[in-house]
Order: structure tokens, then C-alpha cells, then sequence
């Protein structure tokens, strides 16, 4: 019987994503995401327990916030504090001037490191209780464009080694000997490593280096106000870091003394060359003064005439001042600085305030005016004569007694407890990490591959699924047909040796369907295929001939798998004589008949094989054969291939009342239900039902079979 059926309506429901479903699917792969997320979180483990640990060290850095012994700062005092900050500080600490020179000192671009096995040496180092060997190596250096590459060194003696330079050859050296060959120069001063052990020596380039300090060194402000800075340095040895930081802070200390020392130098010389020209200034006004008076005789002035010349000498005094201050930041800031602009307004003011002198000057008699002019610049070229004496001093001392304003509160010094190796929260993390990789591996390849784990998914396609048969858990033991691979069970035969299995109970749940079916269909005989090699058609259709039997029904079963079928294995039966013979006019159809152990259940094995199949059944003796067979029984079972290697089934299905597809749980693929229900239409066969097999009790399918999930 052909049976069409129309799509159910939750077709188009097929694609939702169900929050349930998701945690459903998730659950019945509990022990695939159980074994990864304990894999995932021992291999963490492990890895941080064999993982270098690491320490830090720390200094502590007071800045002094006094003023400095330089002249624009004595200038700008008024205008505003430009000490350094501490950010300019901290960016002077981490500069390459700095750390180049503890890379120098220190000759941190050697790296020497024994030469393991990926990981599995680490770990066996890191629980080994022997001490690693080691090579001290003063001296080697590589031309510029090997750095950053490795070199072998291979221990051959406590006092010998070999050095393998890859294209320029391999040297033997001597302990405490320098080795000078292709520009590569190496001196090794001690060997504390067996014979045969090899090392690794790389010479980075500064570049590299310092790169590497940056991402292990922080410095921050212990607040604002405070001056004091926090230096902090990572690393794998506790004593090496603790070095390289005090290193950097002494080198630190001294650059800013150096620095600070050429201030001091650079403002004396500053001072040295306007010395000359303020006592050239002051003796032309002396000179001028002197011969006003031998021609005037007394330059007395009145009391208002004397505070109008202290305010100008005062105004002249300042003016210099802001001149040279100008000078200065003008080298140092744009004019749009906001130093720059305070010193431009203050200068404004002053030229203001020298107008309006100037103004009350002018109301004055020209006799004071003259007077007062030259006394002003008299009294002016002394006064800057003389702060440049003082300032002369002032830098001189300050040039030859130089500190620095960086003090070293506390040295450097190391934590003795690793930092960031916390081995439990590092499994912790390691098993979340495995759960999230597990579960979204499982979501992805279900979305991908969809794979059938309830009837639902089937019957969304317009197929009925007719049973469901779970999944035997009785021992199976297996033998191996000669020359196949693939195995047979001795007990294949469920309804002989364990006839209350649930999966025979769900045969006989079967047996009613197809016998209901059948009465509408014009064909008392019935097909069944499976999608896929594996789905388990043999097995249905072995057991459900042994259950239609036990009715009293007379039972034909035919192996139409010609090439690879094997139910007279299952039923202890000889496969010559069979199907193949049949179709081929060698044998008659009853000759072919072989009668089994069960009572009422006859068989017709597929016989010695045929490679041409396909075209055996489309011979009119097949179609005679399925006539004799529905006269002569009651009940006729064809155990067909795959649909979807060959199409054997759809043609058979031709002469037979229904059609059946077994699918296998979690093996066959929504893809593969589709492509197999095309193939039958294509052959103009339409899909009468499907059998959903092997489906175990989980967490999607449970409440799909409630007898069967009781003990009987």
C-alpha cells in the first residue's frame, strides 16, 4: 500500500531553538561533558603545578619636591611649580636610557636554559628531586642579525663542550678558554651538567629585552600628594628580579644626579655669560652719571622724584628678570603653554604698570626727568649685577655639591610566596573551561548534524513513526564473520534467547501495528530498510518474523540483501540456495525455502551474493516470487539494504503493501531521514512508516516510553 501523508504541523517549528531542549540535549550527553570538563580541569592543574612559578619584588621611591638648583626655575617661581611630576618621573624610570643601562650592567640579553621536552620535560623537572644542571657563561656575543635565534650547546665533559652554529659549523671549546669563530665570541666559565645534556643560549636583542621588562615592571604613586613611587618586577627568580630592581632604581637615582648636575652646569654658564654684559651696562651708567654731575653739579631729587625711581628700578628689574625667563621657556614651551601665557600676562601687567609710570614721569620737570633716567639705569644695572653675583654663587655650590632629589626608601625585595599560582581556583577555572568548550561542541555539532533523539523530529517530516524499540541491555557476545569486520551477535536473535527484553516487548508493540496496517494495505507482505548501514533493519526484522510467528502466523522472511546480508547467520541457517539463485532461474521458489527452528517461521537467505543486485529484483521472477510467497503465507518480511547505499529497497518496494525505514537513535541524521524519504519518492515509493531504533533511556527519550522504563 503507497500511503500519502501530509506534513505535520509543527513543520515549520522544526528550526525553533527551545530553551528546554537545549538543557535536555546537554543532559544526554552528561558523560561526554563530565569526561572533558575532569580532563580539562587535571591537564590546568597540572600545567600550573609544572608551570614556572612566579615571584615579585619591590621598591620604594621618594621624590624630593624641592626646588631645583637652576635658574628658569628661580624665574618662574611666580608663575607656578614646574617640578616634574611624578608621571614624567615614572616614564623617566621606565625609559630606555634607564633600563638599558641594567640591561648592559647585567647582560640581560644572555638567556641560558636546559634544552627539554616540550611540557613533559617541565614536568618531569618540576617534580624531580634532582638539581638541574647548569653552565655559567660570562662572555657571548653574536653578530647582529643572529639575535633572537638559538644556539645548541652540548655538554661533553665537565670541561669541554661543543657549540653548534648551525650554517657556520660546529666548535669544540674549553672551559674558561674564549672561542672566537665567525663572529660568534663565547667564554664558559664553569660546567655543573652531565655529559650528553644540552642547552639552549639565545642572545636577545635590546629592542626584545627591554620589551620584556616593560611587561613585568609597574610603577605607580602611592597617592598624589605623597611623592613616593611603587616599583614592582616580575620574574621566575626570586634573587634575579630582586637584582635587576635595585639595579634600575640606583640607575634611576643616578641619572637624575646626572641630570640634575647639568642643570646646575647649564644655569652657572648661563649666569657666567650675562655677568659681562650687566657690568658693561652698569659701568656705561656709572660713566654717564659721573659726567652729569660735573656738569650740573648736585643731582638731589625731591621725595615724590625718589619713589617714582624706586618703582621704575623696581619695574626695570623685573622686566630683566621676565626677559630671561622668556628666553629660557621659550626653548622648552609653545606659546600656548600655560607657564608661557602666565609669564606673557605678567609681563602685560608690568608694561602696564610701566606706562603709567612713564605717564607720571612725563608731568615732571626735564631737569628731574633726565635725573631720574639716569640714576634709574644706575641703580637697575646694580641690582641685576648683583643678583647675578649671588646667583654666580648660588650655582657654583649647587654644581659641586649635586644630589639628587630621588631617594631609595626600601631596596628591593622579594616575595617568597609565587604570585598567580593558585593550583585549586587554576582547576577550577580549567573545568569551567572545559564544561563551556564541551557543551558548546555538543550544541554546535547537534545544530550542524541534528541528529534523531525522539520521534517528534521524524514525524515533523510527514512520517509515522510506528515503534520505537530501545536499546537491549542484555551481554552481547560477539564473533567475527570471516573476511568482514563486522561483528555478529550469538545472540542476535532476542526473541529466542530473551523473550522478555524490552526491546522484544516493543517488537510485539510493532507486530500490532503492521497487523492493523496491513488490513488496509491491497499486500500481505511488508519491507523493511534502514537509512544507513548500522541502523539496525537485520535486527528488527530477525526478531519481528520470530514474534509474528508466536501468533501461529505462517512467516516467510527473505534476505533481499544480496551483497551484504547476513540473517542466516542470526538464524543459524545456510546462505546458498537463496534469493540470488531464484532470481536467476537456477533454484524453484520452494527449493529455496529453508525452514527455521522457530515454529511457523520459513526463510529464503539471499544465496551466494550478486554484485548486480539491483538488477536481479527489477527481473520479472522477483515480482512471481513476492505473488507465491503472499499466497503461500500469511505474512511475507523482505530485509532490504539501505536505502541510502543502494536502491534495492525502492525497487523491491514495487511488488510489496509497505514500506518501512528503520532509523537509528542518535546515529542517523535528520539530513539522512530526508534524503532517504526523496530516494523512495523518486522510485515513485511512498514511505509507509519508521521504526526508531536503539533509543536508550535519557533525558529527551524517557518520557517517550513509560511501560518500558519498569522492571519486568
Amino acid at each position: 500500500m503507497k500511503m500519502n501523508k501530509e506534513h505535520s504541523s509543527d513543520r515549520d517549528n522544526v528550526d525553533e531553538i527551545d530553551l528546554i531542549q537545549i538543557v535536555l540535549m546537554l543532559f544526554s550527553h552528561k558523560y561526554k561533558i563530565i569526561i572533558t570538563t575532569v580532563l580539562f580541569a587535571v591537564l590546568t592543574f597540572l600545567y600550573t603545578a609544572t608551570k614556572q612559578p612566579t615571584y615579585i619584588a619591590s621598591v620604594l621611591i621618594q621624590l624630593d619636591k624641592n626646588p631645583k638648583n637652576n635658574l628658569i626655575s628661580k624665574l618662574m617661581s611666580p608663575l607656578g611649580n614646574d617640578e616634574p611630576s611624578s608621571a614624567t618621573e615614572m616614564g623617566i624610570l621606565k625609559s630606555r636610557r634607564v633600563l638599558s643601562m641594567t640591561i648592559e650592567e647585567m647582560g640581560l640579553q644572555l638567556v641560558v636554559r636546559e634544552k627539554r621536552l616540550p611540557y613533559i620535560g617541565d614536568f618531569l623537572a618540576a617534580f624531580s628531586s634532582k638539581k638541574s644542571p647548569t653552565i655559567i657563561v660570562p662572555t657571548f656575543s653574536v653578530p647582529p642579525e643572529s639575535e633572537d635565534m638559538d644556539w645548541e650547546l652540548t655538554v661533553l665533559s665537565p670541561d669541554s663542550y661543543q657549540l653548534n652554529l648551525g650554517e657556520n659549523g660546529v666548535f669544540l671549546g674549553k672551559v674558561n678558554q674564549t672561542l672566537n669563530q665567525s663572529g660568534f665570541i663565547i667564554n664558559v666559565a664553569n660546567i655543573t651538567a652531565p655529559a650528553g645534556t644540552k642547552f639552549t643560549l639565545t642572545i636577545y636583542s635590546k629592542f626584545t629585552v627591554i620589551q620584556d621588562l616593560l611587561k613585568r615592571l609597574t610603577a605607580e604613586e602611592l597617592n598624589k600628594t605623597s611623592g613616593l613611587i611603587h616599583v614592582s618586577l616580575t620574574g621566575d627568580n626570586k634573587q634575579k628580579i630582586t637584582q635587576i630592581l635595585n639595579n634600575i632604581s640606583l640607575n634611576f637615582r643616578e641619572d637624575n644626579m646626572t641630570q640634575r648636575a647639568e642643570e646646575a652646569s647649564k644655569s652657572l654658564d648661563f649666569v657666567n655669560k650675562l655677568l659681562p654684559v650687566a657690568q658693561e651696562s652698569l659701568n656705561r651708567a656709572d660713566k654717564q652719571l659721573n659726567v652729569f654731575k660735573q656738569e650740573n653739579g648736585s643731582i638731589d631729587l625731591p621725595l615724590e622724584a625718589k619713589a617714582v625711581l624706586e618703582s621704575s628700578v623696581t619695574i626695570q628689574s623685573q622686566q630683566n628678570e621676565l626677559q630671561l625667563a622668556k628666553a629660557e621657556l621659550s626653548k622648552r614651551y609653545t606659546k600656548s603653554h600655560p607657564i608661557y601665557r602666565a609669564l606673557l600676562e605678567k609681563e602685560a601687567l608690568i608694561n602696564e604698570e610701566k606706562v603709567a609710570l612713564s605717564q607720571a614721569i612725563s608731568t615732571m620737570p626735564k631737569k628731574q626727568q633726565e635725573i631720574l633716567s639716569i640714576k634709574r639705569d644706575v641703580e637697575a644695572g646694580q641690582e641685576i649685577y648683583m643678583q647675578l653675583l649671588a646667583k654666580q654663587h648660588e650655582f657654583g655650590i649647587a654644581k659641586a655639591s649635586t644630589v639628587a632629589n630621588i631617594r631609595i626608601v626600601d631596596e628591593a625585595i622579594s616575595d617568597p610566596k609565587p604570585v598567580g599560582k593558585l593550583k585549586g581556583v587554576s582547576a577550577v577555572l580549567g573545568a569551567f573551561l572545559g564544561f563551556i568548550f564541551s557543551s558548546g561542541y555538543c550544541l554546535i555539532a547537534s545544530l550542524f548534524r541534528r541528529l534523531l533523539e525522539d520521534t517528534q523530529s521524524i514525524e515533523n517530516y510527514g512520517v509515522e513513526v510506528l515503534a520505537s524499540v530501545p536499546w537491549s541491555k542484555r551481554p552481547q557476545s560477539q564473533t567475527f564473520r570471516k573476511f568482514k569486520t563486522k561483528p555478529i551477535r550469538k545472540d542476535f536473535w532476542l526473541a529466542r534467547e530473551h523473550p522478555d527484553d524490552l526491546a522484544i516487548e516493543a517488537m510485539r508493540s510493532l507486530r500490532t501495528a503492521i497487523f492493523i496496517a496491513l488490513k488496509q494495505a491491497d499486500k500481505n507482505s511488508f519491507l523493511i530498510s534502514g537509512a544507513t548501514p548500522g541502523a539496525g533493519k537485520t535486527f528488527i526484522c530477525g526478531n519481528l518474523a520470530a514474534v509474528m510467528a508466536d501468533t501461529g502466523k505462517r512467516i516467510l522472511l527473505i534476505d533481499a540483501d544480496m551483497r551484504l546480508g547476513y540473517l542466516h547467520e542470526m538464524l543459524g541457517l545456510k546462505e546458498q540456495y537463496g534469493l540470488s539463485e531464484i532470481l536467476q532461474n537456477n533454484i524453484e521458489f520452494k527449493d529455496a525455502v529453508q525452514p527455521s527452528t522457530q515454529s511457523g517461521l520459513d526463510f529464503i537467505s539471499r544465496g551466494a551474493g550478486a554484485v548486480l543486485s539491483s538488477e536481479l529484483l527489477m527481473h520479472d521472477n522477483f515480482a512471481q516470487l513476492m505473488q507465491w510467497a503472499q499466497r503461500e503465507y500469511d505474512y511475507v518480511i523482505v530485509d532490504t539494504p539501505p536505502i541510502l547505499s543502494i536502491t534495492d529497497a525502492a525497487i523491491a518496494a514495487q511488488h510489496i503493501g509497505l514500506s518501512l525505514l528503520v532509523l537509528r537513535y542518535k546515529i542517523n541524521t535528520v539530513k539522512e531521514l530526508v534524503t532517504a524519504i526523496n530516494r523512495f519518492k523518486k522510485c515513485h515509493v511512498e514511505l509507509d512508516y519508521v521504526v526508531f531504533n536503539g533509543v536508550q533511556k535519557g533525558a529527551i527519550s524517557t518520557y517517550e516510553y513509560p511501560y518500558y522504563s519498569q522492571s519486568v
